[in-house]
C-alpha cells in the first residue's frame, strides 16, 4: 500500500510518503501554509552524502518533519534517529553510531535572508524556495556524525596491525644499512691479516 501525496487543504496533516518522492524538491510555502506533517523511514543507502562517511549502507533513519510558518519564514522541525555504520578510526572495524537530533529549521530562498533568520532557529538554503524531505533529513544526520569515530568501548577496540603484520607472527622489518658496519668491520680486519702477512716476508738480495 502506497498512499498518495494529495496536499489537502486542511490545518494539519499526516501521510507516509512513497519511497521515491523523497528526493523529489518540493514547494515549501504551501507545506507551510497547511502545516504539513511528515514521518518517514528512509534507507540509510538513500542518502549520498551520508553514504560517503559510512562503513555500511544497513538499516534506515526514521524523521519526522513538520512545517510551519514562524517569524516570516517557512519552518521545518525535524525529528531523527536511527544508527549508521561507521568505520573505527582505531581499529578499523566497523561500529554502530547512534543518531537521535531535533532542530528548527528556516527555510530561506537566497543566502541573502540569513541575517534575518532569529537565533532560535537554523537557517537552511532551499533554492527557489523548494527543498527534498531528504535533504532535509540527511542535513540532520550529517551533523550527527562524529568527526573522527572511535568504539566507545577501548576493551574490544584494539589498534590496527602495521603494514606486513600478521596475526600470531612478528614481522621482520628490513632495514638495508644494519650489516653495513659489521661488513665495514670485516673488511677492515682483512686488511689489517693482509699488511701483516706482507710485512713478515723476507726480500731476496
Amino acid at each position: 500500500m502506497r498512499p498518495g501525496f494529495d496536499l489537502r487543504r486542511v490545518d494539519t496533516y499526516y501521510t507516509r510518503p512513497m519511497s521515491e518522492a523523497w528526493s523529489q524538491p518540493r514547494d515549501v510555502e504551501p507545506l507551510a501554509d497547511q502545516q504539513a506533517e511528515f514521518k518517514l523511514a528512509i534507507p540509510v543507502a538513500d542518502f549520498p552524502r551520508v553514504r560517503a562517511r559510512l562503513g555500511g549502507t544497513v538499516g534506515t533513519i526514521s524523521g519526522h518533519v513538520r512545517f510551519r510558518h514562524e517569524s516570516g519564514f517557512a519552518v521545518a522541525a525535524l525529528e531523527v534517529t536511527g544508527s549508521v555504520e561507521l568505520v573505527c578510526q582505531r581499529c578499523l572495524q566497523n561500529l554502530s553510531w547512534p543518531i537521535a537530533g531535533s532542530a528548527l529549521v528556516a527555510l530561506i530562498a537566497t543566502e541573502s535572508q540569513v541575517d534575518r533568520v532569529p537565533e532560535h532557529l537554523e537557517p537552511m538554503l532551499a533554492l527557489g524556495g523548494r527543498i527534498s524531505l531528504r535533504d532535509l533529513v540527511e542535513e540532520e544526520v550529517m551533523l550527527g556524525l562524529p568527526i573522527v569515530p572511535l568504539h566507545s568501548d577501548v576493551s574490544v577496540c584494539k589498534p590496527a596491525m602495521a603494514l606486513g603484520e600478521h596475526s600470531g607472527e612478528h614481522s621482520t622489518v628490513q632495514r638495508p644499512f644494519e650489516r653495513l658496519g659489521e661488513l665495514l668491520k670485516r673488511s677492515s680486519e682483512a686488511s689489517i691479516a693482509c699488511g701483516e702477512t706482507n710485512h713478515g716476508r723476507s726480500k731476496k738480495s
